[in-house]
């Protein structure tokens, strides 16, 4: 059964299906001999403890020509049909990848016109995925050499300037690595801020009828003591929570942010 996304979610497999909860890291992405204008396809690997999900975009309706869809583990058939019995909506493909061992993945797409997508993968046992590469360094600020300032006994006089311009460069290089990560599932749980050294975590749960789940944030008047943040980031963190959970969970659904919570529909 498909699981992954908040906004398809459809349960977890079956009590009697082989698990392999270890991660899939999506490698080469191309379109061999596909017309030079045409975007290669989305991938993008969503996971949970006890749910994971890999899912493709096509960069183009499956109705407009894709033929076959194969998806290969080592020389060997993992599935075989056509894309029209696979999509779900016009471009998008799900695949419920819990029962998927580990080992090496050929997504293959082909199209009427000769050109197909290939999409490579590797999926690890669980703790022997690779570490992530880390972020790369900030582009150096190619400037003239700050000016010394001392005062009639040769005192160094602070350099606000230089200050300022450190302190933005490291807000540069701590707002490129800030990430989210989830713990619990669909009905409820944790999302976890982490940006540099530090880690906000926001509890969020389902709802019914039109608001499917909301994340509690906290008021302005609570958010300083709740997360350790001024209040002059809140704004700026509270959007990057919203915008990167639909991003992630829930691109299909919209948001409204209240003073103390992101809530979707």
């Amino acid at each position: 059964m498909v699981f992954g996304r908040w906004s398809d979610y459809a349960g977890a497999m079956s009590a009697d299906s082989e698990t392999h909860e270890g991660q899939i890291v999506i490698g080469d992405i191309a379109s061999p001999d596909a017309p030079g204008d045409l975007a290669p396809p989305t991938v993008k690997f969503v996971h949970y403890p006890g749910a994971q999900q890999l899912i493709l975009w096509l960069p183009k309706p499956a109705w407009q020509g894709y033929g076959e869809l194969s998806v290969v583990r080592d020389g060997v058939d993992v599935e075989r049909g056509p894309v029209s019995d696979r999509v779900n909506g016009s471009v998008q493909i799900l695949f419920a990848t819990l029962d998927w061992p580990p080992g090496n993945y050929v997504i293959t797409v082909t199209h009427e016109e000769g050109w197909r997508h290939v999409v490579e993968a590797t999926k690890y046992a669980p703790g022997k995925q690779p570490a992530p590469p880390p972020p790369p360094p900030p582009e150096p600020v190619v400037d003239h050499p700050p000016i010394v300032y001392r005062d009639g006994f040769g005192n160094l006089i602070p350099n606000a300037d230089l200050d300022l311009r450190e302190k933005a460069l490291a807000d540069i290089a701590r707002k490129f690595s800030r990430r989210l990560e989830y713990e619990g599932n669909y009905r409820a749980g944790t999302i976890h801020l982490i940006d540099g050294e530090r880690r906000i975590s926001f509890f969020h749960e389902m709802c019914g009828g039109d608001m499917k789940f909301t994340i509690d944030i906290p008021p302005v008047e609570q958010w300083e003591a709740r997360t350790g943040a001024p209040v002059s980031e809140r704004d700026d963190i509270i959007d990057f929570v919203a915008r990167r959970v639909k991003q992630d969970q829930a691109s299909s659904w919209t948001y409204r942010i209240t003073h103390n919570s992101i809530d979707f529909y």
